[in-house]
């Protein structure tokens, strides 16, 4: 799994509040931040480029607003660059108001709970100054961040670079840890992957930083890059959800048909097994006009949580029509098959969907097909089942299987 991205990573956490066991460290972690942007503010700080700290200000604004949702619930973004400069470039009093107003617009258009937002704030605002501390360090050494761009200037920059994703790491990991209960390696925080990904937007960072000293011509050519990340990252997920329905978060009808298609080559090569359910809600129609259609919206959302529950990772599962799912069982002979189907149905009568007062049992009738020797494609054993189905309907039972 790819690591979460830097910023909104937090939003991982349910239901846009900071849970009980992490609240200590969440006000601990703000609190860190206002006594470390109190503390760096007494630091006497020579000329002040304005239009520099204006430049790195609406990049990194612009970049957490064009933020990418990526696999996974995660998003990633580019302002950890611009975040980077500013800690590299700017005093300290502007390396806080980067960090901080640089999320203001991405909050206008999200509205995420100040929960979430005044973790990621005072996350990026603490990787911030820790940078900033690191190269003032280098710079009573005599090694200074300069347009000249000198070797020791370099590694002093990367040095503070790398400090920044260290500590932004560090925090999130722990928060997630403490609100979720993921460690390292669940996170994905500190994976070469993850690790990899924020590191080269860091480095980015810091070219941006030099450039911007030297020639803003120069620094918005070492910006393109980050344009070129952002797209790289979204074209996947682009991609991904014109295979997904985005009410289940299942596959779709074209998600599905390649990999079932496949699926169906693989088991007439090799003689295996192959079974398909057919999945039909029952009286959805019915649902959508007595409660609305939010309800029936949550009704497909509990079958399409009945198969997370019941099936295994190597089976597909799509939702295939309006109230249609369509579930491909390799490996799995008849009368496996049946014992899977009823387990779906016995999930679903254990989760009823729960509306206002009420608890609304959502049922499904499943028709069942299984592969057979002549059978010349894959759609021919997905019709037995569709016919399979939509004959007992016919004959006005429900909550039924049927073998095709």
């Amino acid at each position: 799994m790819s690591a979460v991205s830097y910023g909104d990573r937090i939003r991982r956490l349910p239901a846009g509040t900071i849970p009980a066991t992490a609240r200590t460290f969440f006000y601990a972690t703000v609190a860190a931040a206002v006594v470390a942007a109190a503390a760096t503010a007494r630091v006497p700080y020579g000329h002040v480029s304005w239009p520099v700290f204006c430049a790195v200000l609406v990049g990194g604004a612009l970049a957490q607003v064009f933020a990418t949702h990526t696999t996974g619930n995660q998003v990633f973004h580019t302002g950890l660059a611009f975040s980077v400069a500013a800690a590299l470039v700017l005093p300290p009093e502007l390396v806080v108001v980067v960090c901080v107003l640089q999320h203001v617009p991405e909050w206008l258009r999200q509205r995420y709970p100040w929960s979430i937002q005044g973790f990621n704030i005072a996350n990026v605002v603490l990787s911030g100054l820790a940078a900033w501390s690191v190269r003032a360090a280098f710079a009573r050494q005599g090694v200074h961040v300069t347009a000249a761009a000198t070797t020791a200037g370099v590694i002093a920059a990367s040095v503070a670079a790398v400090t920044f994703v260290l500590v932004n790491h560090a925090l999130l990991a722990r928060m997630l840890r403490l609100a979720r209960g993921h460690d390292l390696s669940a996170s994905g925080l500190f994976t070469p992957d993850g690790l990899i990904q924020d590191g080269v937007v860091a480095a980015v960072g810091v070219g941006l930083g030099f450039m911007l000293l030297h020639s803003w011509a120069l620094a918005v050519v070492v910006a393109l890059p980050l344009v070129l990340i952002q797209r790289a990252l979204a074209l996947p997920t682009l991609r991904e959800q014109a295979l997904s329905d985005h009410k289940t978060g299942l596959l779709n009808s074209r998600g599905i048909d390649q990999p079932a298609r496949s699926e169906f080559a693989r088991a007439r090569r090799l003689g295996h097994p192959l079974s398909v359910l057919l999945c039909d809600v029952d009286d959805l129609r019915g649902i959508n006009n007595r409660l609305g259609h939010l309800e029936g919206d949550a009704a497909l959302a509990v079958v399409a949580a009945a198969f997370r529950a019941e099936l295994r990772a190597y089976d597909l599962c799509a939702r295939f029509g309006g109230d249609e799912f369509l579930v491909v069982l390799p490996e799995t002979d008849e009368e496996e098959a049946v014992t899977v189907a009823e387990r779906i149905q016995a999930w679903l009568a254990e989760n009823p969907l729960p509306t206002g007062e009420d608890l609304l049992p959502v049922g499904v009738s499943i028709g069942l097909g299984t592969l057979q020797g002549d059978d010349p494609e894959f759609g021919t054993m997905l019709a037995r089942a569709d016919a399979a189905m939509y004959e007992e309907k016919r004959a006005g039972r429900s909550s039924f299987l049927t073998v095709g």
